[in-house]
Formats: structure tokens, C-alpha cells, sequence
């Protein structure tokens, strides 16, 4: 049997393919970057065909969905239906913690899998450690990190963790259909994560905390599609009301091992700064 795994150059794909890489299963990882299993391009619907071509006589049983925001819901919708029709008994869905009422993006996808008949999981982390490694020049070089979300605190979980959750909802036998919100060990403030960062980094960093019209602005500056950023809007307001906290006290969370410090002083190096290295 085979895997496939979308986004699998992203943060958390890369992490999915390598731990099935690793226990020796056939991984179909896909992008629309040369070098991957074969091609595909959410975008190019063309292209949607092509895992299921590659495999020859290795079917696939099982689907990793991560879903890039810019990407109409019929989109994916489609490449489900495609899916099933060519054997794919379950699916995995990359979410996030909070679930907002009336989700443009998620709602109509999760609605699809449901309508399918097929098993599938939605796993709903909190904010990932490695959100701050993907663009580490404000951190770096400005000593600040901003956020919208006031003194709330957060689960930030590590990627590491949530494709060990990922891996084993793809492998369950038999497939179940369920939610899997995945946390970290530490509740903490971004006011607490500054303070992690100084620690580690021996220089202070502050939390800039601003409004969430300023953090969409933000976002806009990105080019992120309005609606997206109008989501994740309400996903900043939701947040600093004590939205994580509440998904937190879910008994039925799964906790990750890795703490905030750890994975800051795996990677000092992406925050510090020449002047910071002894010659």
C-alpha cells in the first residue's frame, strides 16, 4: 500500500513523510517543486491525477491533506472524490485549534470528507515552535516578536509532535473517524516566550503586542487571499478571549513532548545575530 502525503514540503509534511519514511512505508511525497515523488499543484487540477498514476500496483490507502490557504474548498473537494474513486479508504486533515463557526476554508471541506463515506481524522494543533524559524528577521534583528493576542496564553506545540499524531492516524487499523486537538506541555503567554527567547538567546526580546487590524495588515503585506485573513482575524480575537486556553483544558487533548526551550536552543543559530558570535 502507499501513503500520500500533500504539502510535504512544508513544516509538518516534511516531518509526516520522513517518521513513514523511516517505518519503511511507500510515501508518495508530492509537490509542485522538482525532486518529489511526482508532481502536483493544488492549482492545477490537471495534476491531481497523477499520484494515483505513479503508484502502478501500489494503491493508495491513505491521504494527508494540507491545505494551502489560498485554495478554493471545491478544489480539494474534488481531489477527495478523485481519491475515492481510485481506493483511498481515509484521509487526514490538517487543521487548527479553534473552531471557527462559519470556517469559509475548513467548514466546506470537513463537510465533503463527512458526505464521503470514508474514514477520516482532523487534527487540530495549536501554534507551532517553528512559526518563529520560518521568518526569523523580526526576532533577530529587532529583538521583538508580535502578536495580536494580547497576555492570552497559547499550547505552542512542535511540529514533531503533530506528525507523530499525523503518522499514526494514517496508519490506525481499522481507520477511525475523529479530532485530535495536539498541544504542547507549556501554556505560555508570547509575553513568556519572549522571556524563553531572551534566556536562551542572552539578549533581551520583547512582545509588541498590537491590534488585530494591525496584525491583518501585517498579513496583507504577504499577500494572503482577504478571506484567509479575515479568518484568521477571528482566530487572533478567539485567542486572546482565552480561546487556546479553553482548548487546552480539553481532557481529551494529546500533549507533545518538546517544550519551547528545547526547540529554541536546537536552532540559536537562526536568531543570532553576527555580533552576537565570539571571533
Amino acid at each position: 500500500m502507499s501513503i500520500l502525503v500533500t504539502g510535504s514540503t512544508g513544516k509538518t509534511g516534511r516531518c509526516i513523510v520522513s517518521l513513514l519514511q523511516n517505518r519503511s512505508f511507500n510515501v508518495i511525497a508530492v509537490s509542485r517543486q522538482p525532486g518529489y515523488s511526482t508532481r502536483f499543484d493544488w492549482e492545477d487540477r490537471a495534476t491531481y491525477i497523477l499520484p494515483f498514476e505513479a503508484v502502478h500496483h501500489a494503491r493508495v490507502v491513505s491521504v494527508h491533506l494540507i491545505i494551502p490557504a489560498h485554495i478554493p474548498p471545491q478544489h480539494v473537494c474534488e481531489f477527495i472524490d478523485l481519491s475515492v474513486s481510485k481506493g483511498v479508504k481515509r484521509f487526514v486533515l490538517m487543521s487548527g485549534s479553534l473552531d471557527i463557526p462559519g470556517d469559509p476554508i475548513q467548514g466546506p471541506i470537513r463537510a465533503h470528507l463527512r458526505k464521503s463515506g470514508v474514514a477520516f481524522c482532523i487534527l487540530r494543533p495549536s501554534r507551532f515552535f517553528e512559526n518563529f524559524s520560518e521568518m526569523p528577521e523580526s526576532l533577530r534583528d529587532e529583538d521583538k516578536i508580535v502578536s495580536a493576542t494580547g497576555t492570552a496564553s497559547i499550547g505552542f506545540v512542535s511540529c514533531e509532535d503533530v506528525a507523530q499524531v499525523a503518522v499514526d492516524c494514517l496508519l490506525a487499523e481499522p481507520p477511525h473517524c475523529i479530532e485530535h486537538i495536539i498541544v504542547g506541555p507549556e501554556l505560555l503567554s508570547f509575553n513568556e516566550v519572549a522571556e524563553c527567547f531572551s534566556n536562551s538567546l542572552q539578549r533581551r526580546i520583547t512582545h509588541g503586542s498590537i491590534s488585530v487590524v494591525e496584525q491583518q495588515e501585517l498579513w496583507s503585506m504577504f499577500g494572503l487571499p482577504d478571506e484567509f485573513i479575515r479568518l484568521m482575524g477571528s482566530v487572533e480575537e478567539m485567542t486572546a478571549t482565552g480561546g487556546e486556553e479553553t482548548v487546552y483544558a480539553a481532557e481529551t487533548k494529546i500533549v507533545g513532548k518538546k517544550k519551547l526551550r528545547e526547540f529554541v536552543r536546537e536552532n540559536l543559530s537562526l536568531w543570532t545575530r553576527t555580533e552576537d558570535v565570539d571571533p
